[in-house]
């Protein structure tokens, strides 16, 4: 793969593309030398929420626990249990999630790059979108050319909707679970035919309305980015935090025919 990184109204562009692992030479080590340098001075920023026992999760989803099974104090050392479901936190899915006839397209058969790519974030947050309200097309091309730049084939499209100030592990949470503005049939089909890589939001269903634990239609997952293998990420945090251009980067866990998976996902600014 390659890597272009945003710098400061331009892209850094460090060749990193899948191909037999090369056994040295002045090159590769030009290369890593560039990546090191460019990766030791940038800005980290996580976009995950930390996984814990009462976080928000969808309502019909395996409840989180987070267990300090294995203590000092008993056993000598200290390791916790973890149950949870693959759509837990901040996480992917991938077409066998939604698409029947895609059973074979699970998390475990995508290359480790498969959440790595430049990203473009938009703002939602004027819109003032309610749950159970769709954002067009047409509100989507003026954000474009509000930020003077949209997104392209290849990209990871990252939705603010301003909606992490709702989660909460206190009884509240379900406010979150259950209720969030999506994007309409024009919307969705817009990104699609863009051919970008992945969409992600701070919302628990990405481009799906939801109101009062009423889901309606997801253009997204059925019709337009699951079926044409773009990946679907939810419940990022801090897209408050970025720029309209970054380098994003996750990792799913290689869960033999997962439907999708936990991630660790990052923003990357140089």
């Amino acid at each position: 793969m390659f890597i272009c990184i945003w710098n400061r109204g331009c892209y850094n562009l460090i060749i990193l593309e899948e191909r037999p692992i090369p056994k040295g030479g002045t090159n590769m080590n030009d290369d890593l030398e560039q990546l090191t340098a460019l990766l030791t001075n940038a800005a980290f920023v996580d976009l995950s929420p930390t996984i814990e026992h009462n976080m928000p999760k969808w309502p019909t989803h395996p409840q989180i626990i987070v267990d300090p099974t294995v203590t000092h104090e008993h056993d000598g050392y200290y390791c916790q249990t973890l149950v949870m479901g693959e759509h837990s936190g901040a996480h992917v899915d991938v077409p066998a999630h939604i698409i029947s006839t895609m059973m074979d397209k699970t998390v475990d058969t995508y290359p480790v790059n498969m959440l790595f790519g430049a990203a473009i974030t938009y703002d939602l947050q004027p819109l003032g979108a309610k749950p159970g309200q769709r954002i067009t097309a047409k509100q989507i091309l003026k954000i474009e050319e509000q930020m003077d730049d949209s997104a392209k084939e290849g990209d990871i499209v990252l939705l603010n909707f301003g909606w992490q100030k709702y989660w909460t592990l206190e009884k509240e949470w379900k406010y979150y679970a259950t209720n969030e503005p999506g994007l309409d049939e024009d919307a969705v089909r817009l990104f699609a035919d863009r051919k970008v890589k992945a969409v992600g939001s701070d919302t628990i269903a990405c481009d799906t309305p939801v109101q009062e634990g009423y889901e309606m239609k997801s253009f997204g997952h059925q019709n337009y980015w699951l079926p044409n293998e773009i990946f679907i990420m939810e419940m990022l945090h801090n897209l408050d935090k970025l720029p309209v251009r970054c380098y994003f980067a996750a990792l799913p866990l290689k869960i033999r025919n997962g439907s999708g998976s936990p991630i660790r996902p990052a923003a990357i600014i140089v």
